[in-house]
């Protein structure tokens, strides 16, 4: 991190001072580095929000294709090579070492730093702030530290050592609570604003404040409402920014995963919900996965349909999800009567993909609390499906006890490879945010490790166990 801090200052200011001389008429070739102090002059502020905008799409794409097989939202096919997934991902464990996911905590973090870093200087003394760059860059450190503390259950923050992981959420409220106090009274202010507001909504949920998470998620009135995060593919200059769950099923050559054998191959079936739509492959050559999965073999291509192309976007907060909050704060004060009405008002604010659209039917009322449960981590699983909420969600009902089932499906009945590799996963250390983390017993891991690239190089953190 120490070394990353320098390179995207260097790189930072050389599109300063781009900026700077490209207004003035001016050619360069080579700048190299200028003061420091140019980085607080207004043509440096968009260039910093940029660099934690840029940051949080390369993990989103990254992160959302990798929890989807940890959370069991997609079923692997079998590829350990270009876009597929290292056999221990592809089985639901992570290694000690985070083998193939150093760039999810190395681009989260960078996220969170360059957008920290940008509002301790455009707050500083003298300094001429715009304040809806201002704005962003809270807003951005707020999403960078909830996506963070969603996925990793020690925190480390610039060189510290090992942390709880709540420090990312308390960090992440911080953030969206000023970003809410500086956005300004303008279209894009008030864009940030309700923004914020969602960020923090979702925050509160893990720090366990009901009643604020509640109250941010009424903000969001529009139940229509989504904030996405771009992704911007380019060919030949920005692969890293596509949207990689597109890519690696577009057959092109990657067929990587597929829906069969989840929850959602039933479920779009039976209710054409868009939400978790999927497609068959055209080609008859195109109907097996690329690769061979241990214990199995080919595996049944079903393409997943939620992203059309490279460019898709992926959200970082909705409307329907606030529903779905004030719909659990309601179910952990025990008011089952309360919190269906919100779960039923996403599910029929939905149009199916059926002959005619209609709108999709509510469930049935619950017999119990417990049930009410089920369906409320139901519906969440469908409204957040491939988005990088999964896991996370799965890791906090396990810790908290929460009734209900979130109903994973029995990959064990599929392949050996979920049996066998997971009774043989290395000893994690015991955290206490991390009670082994699944439903029941299973022994999936539901957060990553801090990557080797921290642990390598902080000496404030003991050597990896295992």
């Amino acid at each position: 991190m120490r070394h990353d801090r320098q390179g995207r200052r260097v790189a930072l200011a050389a599109a300063v001072l781009g900026v700077m001389l490209g207004t003035a008429g001016c050619e360069v070739t080579n700048p190299g580095p200028v003061q420091d102090e140019f980085l607080t002059l207004e043509a440096a502020q968009q260039g910093f929000v940029n660099g934690a905008k840029e940051r949080l799409t390369e993990a989103l794409g990254q992160g959302a294709y990798s929890t989807a097989f940890i959370a069991r939202e997609l079923f692997p096919g079998g590829t350990t090579g270009s876009y597929g997934q290292s056999i221990p991902i592809q089985a639901g464990s992570i290694p000690y070492d985070e083998s193939g996911n150093n760039n999810l905590y190395e681009r989260l973090q960078q996220a969170r730093w360059i957008s920290e870093e940008a509002a301790r200087r455009l707050t500083a003394p003298n300094a001429k702030t715009t304040p809806e760059i201002l704005t962003q860059a809270y807003l951005y450190a707020g999403f960078a530290n909830r996506m963070l503390g969603e996925n990793y259950c020690e925190a480390v923050i610039d060189g510290s050592a090992l942390q709880p992981g709540s420090v990312y959420f308390t960090r992440a409220q911080d953030a969206f609570t000023k970003a809410i106090s500086t956005a300004p009274n303008s279209v894009l202010g008030n864009q940030l604003k309700l923004a914020a507001y969602a960020g923090r909504a979702q925050t509160r949920v893990w720090l366990k404040d009901w009643a604020g998470a509640s109250a941010d998620a009424a903000q969001i009135s529009d139940i229509n409402y989504r904030f996405d995060q771009p992704m911007d593919f380019q060919t030949g200059s920005n692969a890293d920014q596509r949207n990689h769950l597109f890519f690696g099923a577009a057959s092109t050559p990657y067929r990587s995963y597929s829906v069969k054998y989840t929850f959602y191959e039933q479920y779009y079936t039976d209710t054409g919900d868009p939400r978790t739509s999927w497609i068959r492959y055209t080609l008859p050559s195109d109907t097996l996965c690329v690769g061979s999965l241990q214990g199995l073999g080919r595996v049944p291509c079903l393409r997943p349909w939620k992203y059309k192309t490279e460019n898709d976007p992926m959200k970082l907060a909705s409307g329907r999800e606030m529903r779905l909050i004030e719909a659990e704060a309601l179910l952990t004060a025990g008011d089952m009567n309360g919190a269906m009405p919100k779960i039923n008002q996403v599910r029929t604010s939905v149009k199916s993909d059926k002959a005619g659209n209609p709108n999709l039917a509510p469930w049935p009322a619950p017999a119990n609390i417990t049930e009410a449960w089920t369906l409320l981590k139901r519906e969440r699983g469908i409204e957040l499906w491939l988005e990088m909420r999964r896991m996370g969600d799965q890791r906090r009902w396990d810790t908290n006890n929460t009734p209900g089932s979130y109903e994973l499906p029995n990959f064990e009945a599929r392949s050996s490879l979920f049996v066998n590799y997971l009774r043989g996963r290395p000893v994690e250390p015991d955290l206490s945010e991390k009670k082994g983390g699944t439903e029941k017993d299973n022994p999936r891991a539901l957060c990553y490790n801090i990557a080797n690239t921290e642990r390598n190089n902080n000496p404030n953190i003991p050597e990896k166990n295992g």
